[in-house]
């Protein structure tokens, strides 16, 4: 009992362990962010990936925090972030 105690224990630790997010830094040691967040309300908010220019609609919910939806155009097509 005591060994499928430690082991289970030990799992655990591993699977929060591989849970870590690894974050870039710039050589200003800042946090640089593959997002652009572009409006915010109290349950979501509107960002663009950098690269792809992209909009994406992030749940700022209790429940449901963290969640990314495409938002698309008429046609089915992502919507692309026009400065």
């Amino acid at each position: 009992m005591k060994r499928i105690l430690i082991a289970s224990l030990l799992l655990v630790i591993l699977v929060f362990a591989s849970c870590t997010t690894k974050v870039e830094k710039n050589e200003n040691q800042q946090e640089v962010s593959m997002f652009v967040q572009i409006e915010q309300t109290n349950i979501w908010k509107v960002v663009y990936h950098k690269e792809t220019k992209v909009l994406y609609a992030v749940s700022n919910g209790g429940y449901n925090s963290g969640n990314f939806t495409v938002l698309v155009n008429p046609d089915g097509t992502p919507m692309i972030y026009k400065e």
